[in-house]
């Protein structure tokens, strides 16, 4: 799902009416036997207007598996209602590999995790690898699309001794009946939450709890030191991260996008300039969305993606000071930035290895990885990446286990 941008609703015609974008119907779902398509704007369920991505869930969240609801979508600028039958996610499965959906109360409410390992495996206690992901709502529960890349790497990990758990976000998947919605929660709650998530997988007969690593994609990798304040982990592995204050990091970023989409150097400029604007009117001066916009109008769309989430997490972030989170992290730390990754900025992750290595000598490792974009997926640069995301990277997982098997 999408939500519907203004220029969509121009485009398509629909007005000021509340509705979600249906960008993929996924095979065997609920959505494709009821007759779903791509393209369909989803406008009511049970009854309930919905207007975002997060009301959509939130509404699922009331029903149980098995039930029937009744929809209304727009196809074509028409009308189409009916019921929909909610049919059960089903669980990933693998023939060499043991799935179990581990439950965590945590700050949020309970969490989940998908943890993995090998089915034939020997009685002593297996190292850790957990996995936070980016900025965006979306689960790691991967059943209907096993080859994502996080479910690629992580597998590609247990296969090689590894107990591998994906830390689930608050409010998504079996937690959106049971903790904070991942709209709504703060920056530092959805922290302390993974957190506490690794405390208690620490605890586990079949865990090694001094032998962990942290692979925080993202904004995932903004999280990992701050969490290795809260419980001790021994490696940080972070991938297509931030380095330096948000704000910093968006300017550096808008002109790696203008770049990817190939605009010309006035284009970029002002670009970079209008974005600047809103952002420091939205997070320094906390204006709305809709304040901002009414100062310059390419607001509404520039700044009205954080509006995904909460105002305390968007506030709590701009208050870091990220390099500050790594200064008293004594473990190994491994940097990645896909050469295709327009979405991060290489040198955000060159000031955490200098920081890093003057912090902790010897103790950080920074490595470009070839023709991977932000999502660790196949792209040789950026104008590939803007294209489509290709299969995934495998690199990225052979870089990932080389120097995981080097060094305590």
């Amino acid at each position: 799902m999408e939500n519907v941008t203004d220029d969509m609703r121009r485009i398509m015609g629909v007005g000021d009416w509340p509705a979600v974008l249906l960008s993929e119907i996924l095979p065997g779902g609920s959505a494709e036997k009821t007759g779903w398509r791509k393209g369909d704007l989803l406008t009511t369920l049970n009854g309930i207007q919905v207007g975002t991505t997060v009301e959509v869930i939130a509404e699922l969240a009331n029903h149980q598996s098995g039930s029937s609801i009744t929809y209304r979508i727009l196809r074509d600028k028409k009308p189409v209602t009916g019921k929909l039958k909610l049919i059960a996610w089903p669980g990933e499965s693998y023939p060499d590999l043991s799935v179990e959906y581990t439950t965590h109360r945590t700050v949020n409410g309970l969490q989940r995790a998908i943890l993995t390992q090998q089915r034939k495996k020997g009685s002593g206690r297996l190292p850790l690898v957990v996995f936070i992901g980016g900025i965006g709502c979306y689960a790691l529960d991967s059943p209907l699309d096993t080859a994502r890349s996080e479910t690629q790497l992580l597998n590609g990990l247990s296969r090689k001794g590894f107990a591998c758990a994906r830390l689930e976000k608050p409010g998504m998947g079996d937690a959106a009946r049971s903790s904070t919605g991942c709209g709504e929660v703060s920056f530092m709650n959805e922290m302390t939450g993974y957190a506490e998530m690794i405390r208690q997988l620490k605890q586990r007969p079949d865990i090694d709890s001094s032998d962990v690593t942290i692979i925080g994609h993202s904004m995932g990798g903004v999280f990992a030191p701050m969490i290795a304040q809260r419980t001790p982990v021994q490696r940080i592995i972070a991938y297509g991260t931030i380095g330096s204050s948000f704000v910093e990091y968006l300017a550096k970023t808008r002109r790696t996008i203008a770049e990817a989409y190939g605009w010309d150097a006035a284009r970029t400029d002002a670009f970079i300039k209008d974005f600047c604007e809103c952002a420091v009117w939205y997070f320094a001066d906390k204006l709305t969305t809709a304040q901002a916009a009414e100062k310059k109008p390419a607001c509404g769309e520039y700044v009205g993606i954080f509006d995904l989430r909460s105002r305390a997490y968007n506030e709590e972030l701009y208050a870091l000071n990220i390099p500050t989170a790594w200064q008293d992290f004594k473990g190994r730390a491994l940097l990645l930035w896909g050469k295709a990754d327009y979405i991060a900025a290489r040198h955000d992750h060159e000031i955490l290895r200098d920081m890093i290595q003057r912090a902790n000598p010897g103790s950080v490792t920074f490595k470009e990885i070839p023709d991977a974009d932000h999502g660790m997926n196949q792209a040789n640069d950026f104008q590939a990446a803007v294209a489509g995301s290709g299969p995934y990277q495998p690199g990225v997982g052979r870089v990932v286990a080389d120097w995981l098997s080097t060094g305590p």
